[in-house]
């Protein structure tokens, strides 16, 4: 799961476009599951939760490669002005 505070101008679509991009191949889905604007997000932001399922068709993906594709992700998410929570 990623957790991040962004910009409410910022579509939910580009959002997922930058994310199944930087996933790649091994993100089988995109999940949003929480929505938050309140105490600690700052005016005109909002804060996203998204669950991601990653596969490999051949074997169990270990660890360290679902935290590279994670942080991957995040660095896309950065360049639409997310900022991690």
């Amino acid at each position: 799961d990623l957790a991040f505070e962004i910009a409410k101008s910022v579509r939910y679509a580009d959002i997922e476009r930058t994310v199944r991009e930087a996933g790649g191949a091994v993100l089988e889905e995109v999940r949003l599951f929480d929505v938050y604007e309140g105490k600690g997000i700052a005016e005109g932001s909002h804060s996203l939760a998204i669950a991601l399922t990653l596969r490999l068709a051949d074997r169990t993906m270990t660890d360290e490669e679902a935290n590279e594709i994670r942080e991957q992700v995040f660095a896309a998410l950065e360049t639409l002005g997310a900022k991690r929570r």
